[in-house]
């Protein structure tokens, strides 16, 4: 009975928000996100710790609270002290920055315990991190097949599934995340992200991404685009000024800067091209 009630104090403690703010630690993704029908290719970053998807990575030991109503399952309950100290080691060694050895410790933490929800999310984030998108698809989709009911299993598989050019899917995926936690950012941002993806820019896919775009600064770009093609251009400004209030990318930040001078008749910085209609975001 001690060692459960340790075990579900570590569990708990695990149970912190995954939409961390952002962090000088944070390894951008390079862009790979969809065919959106001549919108900007501006990276899913990893959602995680700034899932600000900057889907723009998060400590692994970060994870969606389950609802009062939703039971912790029972195996959750058995992970053995061994994976939890694997686990964090992970976490130790993503603070530092060491993306490989926390992918590393997390491999053998499920090594011990195969049935370590958390540690397949983390390490599906970690191969996110990576690139490798296919290897994250297992990871958070093994996680569900553990747990069905918690959204942050369904919003990292979102999250893969995206990046995978499966847009369908991850709206499917996000909508699911959603009904089991309204209140997280990160599932309206996919979701947001996944409907444009399909050319369904509509006033649902402008709401999901209004809603999520003080965590995620990229949701402001994707606004811009969409209300220059609407011909807006007060609003494309308010998006531009809205992002440069936290750019999440330096290049992105100088792109931004220069299509706003441009849009607002103000002299540009001198680091700006003379044509800077509606610049390709990263």
């Amino acid at each position: 009975m001690k060692r459960m009630i340790v075990v579900l104090f570590l569990l708990v403690a695990f149970a912190s928000s995954i939409y961390a703010q952002s962090s000088p630690r944070r390894r951008p993704i390079g862009d790979q996100s969809p065919t959106n029908g001549g919108l900007p290719d501006v990276a899913v970053s990893d959602p995680w710790e700034d899932l600000r998807l900057r889907l723009e990575a998060t400590s692994p030991a970060t994870t969606t609270p389950p609802h009062a109503d939703h039971l912790v399952p029972v195996s959750q309950l058995r992970i053995p002290s061994k994976a939890i100290k694997e686990f964090q080691r992970s976490e130790k060694a993503f603070q530092s920055g060491d993306l490989r050895n926390s992918a590393e410790h997390l491999q053998k933490a499920l090594q011990i315990y195969p049935d370590f929800i958390q540690a397949h999310n983390a390490l599906g984030l970690r191969f996110i991190q990576f690139g490798e998108y296919q290897k994250a698809l297992a990871e958070h989709e093994a996680a569900l097949a553990l747990d069905p009911r918690l959204a942050q299993s369904h919003q990292d598989l979102s999250l893969a599934l995206l990046l995978l050019n499966r847009s369908q899917e991850a709206e499917a995926e996000a909508r699911q995340a959603l009904d089991l936690d309204p209140q997280v950012p990160a599932p309206s941002y996919v979701l947001g992200r996944a409907l444009v993806a399909q050319r369904r820019v509509n006033p649902e896919a402008i709401e999901m991404l209004r809603r999520s775009e003080n965590a995620f600064p990229n949701a402001s770009l994707v606004l811009a685009q969409i209300y220059f093609t609407k011909g807006q251009t007060e609003q494309v400004l308010a998006e531009l000024r809205h992002y440069l209030r936290a750019p999440a990318d330096p290049d992105n930040k100088q792109k931004a800067e220069c299509w706003a001078a441009q849009l607002s008749q103000q002299p540009s910085p001198a680091a700006c091209p003379a044509d800077v209609t509606r610049p390709s975001f990263h």
